[in-house]
């Protein structure tokens, strides 16, 4: 009775020192770096593109690829904007630069920035911005 105890511990033990060596492995692997994206551009003359950053979040229960863009007006003229974001797999995303107002309108000279989640699960090795004046 007692050697079955003992056999019956020391198998627990080996299999808890082989799941824990396993995890141990998986940690210790070296995360992927993303390479740097390729963009292109399709921009109305009166905007500028002054940044981009997209990195992986979650939402909606999974982790997802969001695109932080900001734009800025630099027509004369108060201006509105649509954003639209390909990516190579045939996801979009996009919206309008401001979502809502009275009226809504980037004022000349302006910046405004807006987050766009997109339903894909890893980062991007290229995309497409365009911007369209309304």
């Amino acid at each position: 009775m007692k050697k079955s105890k003992i056999l019956w511990l020391l198998a627990v033990l080996f299999v808890a020192g082989i799941l824990c060596t396993a995890h141990a492995a998986e940690k210790a692997e070296a995360p992927k770096a993303a390479e740097p994206a390729s963009i292109s551009f399709d921009l109305c003359p009166s905007v500028q593109v002054t940044n981009i950053s997209y990195y992986m979040k979650k939402y909606k229960g999974a982790p997802r690829l969001h695109f932080d863009v900001k734009i800025k007006n630099i027509s004369t003229e108060d201006k509105r904007f649509r954003l639209a974001i390909f990516l190579p797999d045939g996801v979009a995303g996009g919206g309008f630069y401001p979502r809502k107002g009275k009226p809504p309108v980037v004022k000349a000279g302006e910046e405004l920035s807006r987050t766009f989640p997109m339903y894909f699960h890893e980062l991007p090795n290229e995309y497409t911005i365009m911007v369209q004046e309304l």
